[in-house]
């Protein structure tokens, strides 16, 4: 319901309808796609066996669980389904019907046969985390491109921003500190509110760090890029080649991401906009930077997901044991 036709309703009618508008603003954008999505599939879905759309019991869930992972969806694509299906009950005040037992049971037992008869679809296959090393063996086009690509990778790879954090930038949102840059995100995956999150950009401060410092190819970008937004998508080609003064999408700086990394001789199949943010966790806990550090510059909710990325603490601990 619009806005306007709820400033038309009785006071208690209104209240009642801006409850529903604010929950409903509860999901990001992302959110209520994915969930539209699924929500139309299911339905589809049920439409043709004849089975009641609201409210769904146990047995129709699990029913439903059953024909995802006989049609090949992958674990997260069930977790993504059941999840759609709660959230409708939710807003509409009906019992979840995952919070059965029944269904608990069930979705356990097929991710179990799902995983033992095709373990190749079911497993996660993690994006290969960008090195230094390998934007070092990187080529970048001369020019506005490759002042704007190369800033891009460091800038991704010191702060560990996302690829829609880094899409957002705004020059407004930098300021310079005696270390480098702090910047300041507004938005981001597991920030829907607008909280003030901070990270840092620091300065290269040794031997061959110098030449690829994530501060100065910021600096140069700043220096050459009109408006407020960093990272610009271009207009024309060739010598006629400028900045559009518009913002990359999060798509675009995936595929500079890997325009660029298939510049080198390396072998990057596994490379995607993820990497960049991957290769910054990873290669501060190789550095043995404090776990409790990481997470905060990587503003990750949770201390187990920093700890995904630590992959060498054991073997740093058991060194020397045998």
């Amino acid at each position: 319901m619009k806005d306007i036709d709820i400033l038309h309703q009785p006071p208690a009618e209104k209240l009642e309808l801006n409850r529903k508008l604010v929950q409903a603003r509860s999901l990001s954008d992302s959110s209520w796609r994915v969930l539209r999505s699924q929500w139309s599939k299911f339905q589809q879905w049920a439409k043709a066996l004849g089975h009641p759309m609201l409210p769904i019991s146990p047995e129709t869930l699990c029913d439903y669980m059953t024909h995802l992972a006989e049609s090949g969806i992958k674990t997260a694509g069930l977790d993504s389904a059941r999840w759609a299906i709660d959230q409708i009950h939710r807003f509409k005040e009906m019992e979840r019907p995952s919070s059965s037992e029944q269904v608990r049971l069930h979705l356990k037992g097929l991710k179990r046969l799902m995983l033992e008869q095709r373990p190749e679809q079911v497993r996660i296959n993690r994006k290969q985390p960008i090195t230094i090393d390998d934007i070092r063996r990187m080529h970048f086009q001369e020019g506005i491109i490759g002042i704007r690509d190369k800033a891009l990778l460091l800038t991704g790879f010191a702060t560990g921003m996302r690829r829609s954090e880094l899409a957002a930038l705004k020059k407004d949102d930098i300021q310079s500190t005696e270390f480098g840059y702090r910047i300041t995100i507004w938005k981001s995956k597991t920030n829907q509110e607008g909280l003030e999150e901070k990270v840092d950009l620091l300065k290269a401060t040794r031997g061959k760090n110098l030449d690829w410092c994530p501060v100065k190819a910021l600096e140069e970008l700043l220096e050459a890029v009109p408006g407020d937004a960093v990272f610009q998508s271009m207009n024309g080609k060739g010598v006629s080649v400028r900045f559009s003064g518009k913002h990359l999408s999060g798509y675009s700086i995936a595929c500079i991401v890997k325009k660029v990394s298939n510049s080198t001789d390396s072998d990057t199949s596994q490379f995607a906009g993820h990497s960049l943010r991957a290769g910054c966790a990873t290669y501060l806990l190789d550095k043995e930077v404090s776990p409790a550090a990481v997470q905060k510059q990587m503003r990750h909710k949770s201390f187990d997901t920093t700890q995904q990325y630590n992959r060498g603490e054991t073997a740093r601990a058991l060194a020397g044991a045998y």
